[in-house]
């Protein structure tokens, strides 16, 4: 199913520049839209058709993807918070990250989930935009400057909500991710980001990704751009909602250093921040979560 157009982004650059134009919509409105070609979209149409799949399918046979010390595969309602312990996110996610390509037993998931695969072939597809878009950052600000790697630690996440079963206003309280960006498409509403006038509804069009800044990226340009807070309203409808989101992290095997160097960022070690950060949503670190101690 496409996303419901309910309120189109302002756009402030030329469609062609995909990269720079995305760049400026963040730094003039805190999140932008990011323009994907028909074989992408349908890369990510087959990983939401493999989802409605696999969620429909018993609790333990969804359990057999499920590597929970490296946060990888299947993870039920209520391992995971956007602001406390006690209001779990109302949803049910499974998680692929480039971190655990090598393991055995994830590579026999790409035989036996059609998730899985799906998932590993979409975020394939999605990396060379991400790469794009800071390569768009480094030119603006810092020219000379090293690429920032981000490949090893980012994820993709699949997440199955299924609204007419809770009571919750909230299926997803409001935050921002901790993460330099997220890509983000969703099949239904739901999703609210902040605005000066409160949260208002963002749904994309087909051909599009929203792209959310996260309070890396803020330290990252000395908080030229802010983290997007957002959250996922109830509909209480009784058609399942899914939303697949890229989340991109800086490789901890290099020395980062922010584009922007201002008093919002001094003295902070942007890796051991990246690391620290998904503790605050029930997650084990960055570093732990790769060794398998979570």
């Amino acid at each position: 199913m496409a996303p419901h157009i309910v309120q189109r982004l302002p756009a402030t650059g030329p469609v062609q520049n995909s990269s720079g134009h995305v760049l400026e919509e963040l730094i003039a409105h805190g999140h932008g839209r990011l323009r994907i070609d028909p074989e992408i979209r349908h890369r990510i149409d087959r990983a939401i058709a493999a989802a409605r799949d696999f969620y429909a399918r018993p609790l333990a046979e969804k359990r057999r993807f499920s590597a929970p010390a490296f946060v990888e595969g299947y993870r039920d309602i209520g391992l995971e918070y956007s602001l406390q312990p006690d209001r779990p996110d109302l949803t049910e996610s499974f998680s692929l990250w480039n971190r655990n390509s090598h393991r055995t037993q994830m590579i026999g998931w790409l035989r036996d989930c059609a998730l899985y695969l799906e998932l590993r072939r979409t975020t394939d597809a999605l990396t060379p935009l991400i790469a794009g878009l800071f390569q768009s950052i480094t030119d603006r600000w810092q020219s000379n400057g090293p690429s920032l790697r981000f490949e090893k630690a980012s994820y993709i996440q699949l997440n199955h909500y299924e609204p007419a079963r809770h009571r919750r206003e909230m299926l997803q309280d409001g935050h921002e991710d901790g993460h330099l960006v997220t890509l983000l498409t969703a099949t239904g509403p739901g999703l609210e980001i902040e605005t000066k006038a409160g949260y208002v509804p963002v749904e994309l069009a087909d051909d599009e990704l929203l792209v959310m800044p996260g309070s890396l990226l803020a330290l990252m340009t000395g908080n030229a751009i802010s983290p997007l807070y957002h959250r996922v309203h109830n509909s209480f409808r009784a058609e399942p909602r899914y939303s697949l989101m890229h989340f991109v992290n800086p490789d901890s095997d290099q020395k980062l250093e922010p584009w922007i160097r201002n008093e919002s960022n001094a003295g902070i070690d942007i890796i051991e921040r990246a690391n620290a950060l998904p503790q605050k949503f029930g997650l084990p670190t960055l570093s732990d979560g790769t060794n398998g101690l979570g």
